[in-house]
């Protein structure tokens, strides 16, 4: 059946380590000096359309009932929904998470213990659930650092749906921040995050940097061209590993 090829394709796709990151979707011409280029990273097209199309159905079910929150406690984000994704062993979930969308959560762990440079690869990584986040147009994701009270050394996304600008910034309490101020005001990284890719955010850019959405219409210098990025509804699956 076409959901059998499905899953034996994506099940493939599974032991495929994905191509280098592409330098194009990442401008780190303001990065202040104390930034590693390592640190963060986009690979372009790490999953097929057909795998990007599996894995918003399920998510899209998983999220049916579930209504736009105004806010989050922490006021970081606006405009969303959130959702854990079960894993395959969970069975107290009354949503079934298709074996190929299974399979494209374990190609990209598998490829982020392979490909983090700034991860030891040869540690065994123990992963949290993961996480989507469905985000309206006019939704916000503020400046912030993922909590490092339970996850670890890597925070990862896929994106769906529609391409957006990601912003890294020194935190107001790193060593970067003083360098900050000696460059005139300069200090960001901005990553172009187009419909399935997945970036991945580890050493400095996990601790010692922000991560924010810009606003819809911002500009990302592409292949050395100006280009809009004109942001829509927004799906993500966020990837963390345990402490």
């Amino acid at each position: 059946s076409a959901s059998a090829s499905a899953s034996a394709s994506a099940s493939r796709g599974a032991e495929i380590t994905a191509v280098a990151p592409s330098r194009n979707h990442v401008d780190s011409r303001f990065a202040p000096p104390c930034f590693v280029e390592e640190a963060a990273v986009v690979f372009a097209d790490f999953l097929d359309a057909e795998e990007g199309d599996l894995l918003q159905r399920d998510i899209n079910r998983l999220m049916r009932r579930r209504r736009y929150e105004k806010g989050h406690w922490d006021a970081v984000i606006t405009d969303y929904k959130e959702v854990e994704i079960p894993e395959e062993s969970n069975t107290n979930t009354s949503v079934d998470v298709d074996n190929a969308s299974q399979s494209v959560i374990q190609k990209t762990r598998f490829h982020l213990q392979r490909n983090s440079v700034c991860v030891d690869s040869n540690m065994k990584k123990k992963w949290l659930p993961c996480h989507a986040i469905d985000l309206k147009k006019e939704g916000i994701l503020s400046a912030h650092v993922d909590s490092i009270k339970f996850s670890g050394d890597i925070v990862a996304g896929i994106s769906l749906e529609s391409s957006a600008i990601m912003r890294l910034k020194p935190e107001k309490s790193s060593s970067c921040s003083s360098t900050l101020t000696s460059l005139g005001g300069y200090g960001h990284v901005d990553l172009y995050l187009p419909p399935l890719s997945l970036y991945v955010l580890s050493g400095v850019a996990r601790y010692n940097y922000t991560h924010e959405l810009l606003p819809s219409g911002c500009h990302f210098i592409f292949e050395g061209e100006e280009l809009a990025v004109h942001r829509d509804r927004r799906v993500s699956v966020v990837f963390r590993d345990a402490k």
